[in-house]
């Protein structure tokens, strides 16, 4: 199936109905659930960067601190009381000393009145971070009703599942002008979110009828017509 962008102006969200509630898709990657004042994100992968520059790729620094000023962006602009993420919330284990952990400490002090809590994902590998940063862990899927919270998009017969994992995109334009996009997908099983992690890959999906793409970018989001 090919896909092409609405003709109606891109808005910095888009609201969707889902099991009844009203939730925000919004142009950082984020997803608002007005109802339980809660904000979703998915696949942050902080310290990615870090990882494969000691690996010895040439890849800029930064990353992380951009990533977090833009989920504290977020918060600030919902007034969210919970913040989830849907797991990788690390790229890989972090040491005490890793850089990175540090100033998500001091950013986790700045929005100590927000509840955190973590669905663990493949990346996170059980693993709680080696500081203490008030952030509430959980294996498996988490069921906040009517949906299922968890990393995987696996069905669940409990109600739509809010996952990430797979850094879902699509591909617009043809030839020389093609782009790959990150996307929101709306599924018969639930709701795909984007990768959070500036600096990650995607996978491309391929919606079936009756699915709905909202494509992500420069700060705006835009449904997108599946023909």
């Amino acid at each position: 199936m090919s896909l092409s962008a609405e003709s109606p102006r891109a808005t910095r969200q888009v609201e969707l109905e889902l099991a009844d509630e009203r939730l925000c898709l919004r142009g950082d990657h984020s997803l608002f659930w007005p109802a339980r004042s809660t904000l979703f994100v998915a696949d942050t992968h902080f310290g990615k960067a870090g990882v494969f520059r000691k690996q010895g790729l040439g890849v800029p620094s930064g990353t992380t601190d951009a990533d977090l000023a833009r989920l504290g962006t977020a918060l600030a602009e919902t007034q969210a009381q919970r913040l989830v993420v849907l797991g990788d919330f690390v790229h890989a284990p972090p040491t005490a000393d890793t850089p990175w952990l540090a100033r998500f400490a001091a950013w986790r002090a700045q929005h100590a009145q927000v509840e955190m809590i973590v669905t663990r994902g493949n990346h996170d590998r059980g693993e709680r971070l080696p500081i203490d940063c008030d952030l509430r862990w959980h294996a498996g899927s988490l069921f906040d009703t009517p949906f299922v919270l968890r990393h995987e998009p696996e069905a669940d017969a409990r109600g739509p599942v809010l996952a990430g994992h797979v850094h879902p995109v699509v591909h617009l334009g043809a030839g020389r002008e093609r782009l790959r996009v990150p996307v929101f997908w709306r599924h018969a099983d639930g709701l795909m979110l984007p990768a959070f992690c500036s600096f990650a890959g995607g996978q491309r999906i391929s919606p079936a009828a009756g699915d709905r793409v909202f494509v992500v970018g420069d700060g705006e989001v835009v449904e997108a017509a599946i023909g």
